[in-house]
């Protein structure tokens, strides 16, 4: 078996973060942009690529985040900064979207991250590492 590397953005602006809400099988838990690099593609231009899928932004990659890799499921996180806040599902999650399988893109305050279910665990520290490290803003990165 073939096992993907996902490449993640973690996008943080006046103490909100990006996520995308999942609602599934009756199951609700939210998680970081991100998803599998595709081939002939590197780890920051699938970033960027499942950023502007899931979320409708473009942004500027960075600094890939200091997380360690779970060897089931591995992915590797980098610091984005985004260039607008107005977010809009598109990319094959729109294809898949459907009652019993829900996409939603949403800013979301840091201090709920524990009530929103963001997962897994290396998502956790990766917008520990941002939060701990970015300069307080109000504004989009132009």
């Amino acid at each position: 078996m073939v096992v993907r590397i996902r490449s993640v953005a973690v996008v943080t602006l006046d103490e909100r973060v990006l996520v995308v809400k999942r609602r599934r099988d009756g199951r609700s838990y939210c998680v970081l942009p991100g998803g599998g690099v595709e081939a002939g593609e590197d780890l920051r231009e699938a970033c960027r690529r499942e950023l502007l899928e899931e979320t409708g932004l473009d942004g500027d990659v960075g600094d890939l985040l200091d997380v360690p890799v779970d060897q089931q499921t591995p992915a590797v996180y980098f610091a984005v900064r985004v260039t607008s806040t107005a977010v809009s599902l598109g990319g094959p999650e729109l294809r898949r979207a459907s009652a019993r399988n829900e996409y939603e893109p949403s800013w979301v305050p840091a201090t709920s991250l524990d009530e929103e279910g963001l997962v897994p665990d290396g998502a956790r520290q990766a917008v520990r590492i941002v939060l701990d490290t970015v300069e307080p803003t109000s504004e989009p990165f132009r």
